[in-house]
């Protein structure tokens, strides 16, 4: 049986490295990018199970890269992982508001544990399997 597939990004290396090593040790294959742009110029439609978006990023935050991955890709399973500052919560709701109905959107908040991290991954891509 195939891996599922998890794209993840964040500009922080060393959270894509410890997020990308639970989830390879969970049995997902992950590919990930500290590089939002990049992420996007590689992203594959119909490729991944889900997306891991941190939302505070240069170049291109994580809302603008959901946007653009939906113009790509409008199935795919997205959560957003953050430090939960309620600025962005708000700007979300006031500024995105479209991605505030999307149902195939999640959020996550930092720190997160191994274990919360992989039941989640597990719960939203199980909920994929089921539409």
């Amino acid at each position: 049986m195939q891996a599922k597939r998890i794209l993840l990004v964040d500009d922080e290396a060393d959270h894509c490295l410890v997020y990308q090593i639970i989830l390879q040790d969970a049995g997902y294959e992950c590919k990930s990018y500290t590089d939002s742009v990049q992420a996007l110029q590689q992203f594959k439609p119909n490729y991944y199970d889900l997306v891991i978006l941190d939302i505070k990023m240069p170049r291109l935050d994580g809302f603008i890269l959901c946007e653009k991955i939906r113009e790509i890709d409008k199935a795919v399973q997205i959560i957003f992982i953050t430090a939960g500052e309620a600025y962005y919560e708000n700007f979300r709701k006031q500024h995105y508001p479209a991605i505030s109905k999307d149902v195939n959107i999640n959020g996550l908040q930092k720190p997160i544990g191994n274990e919360e991290l992989i039941k989640i991954v597990n719960k939203t891509i199980s909920t994929k399997d089921t539409k």
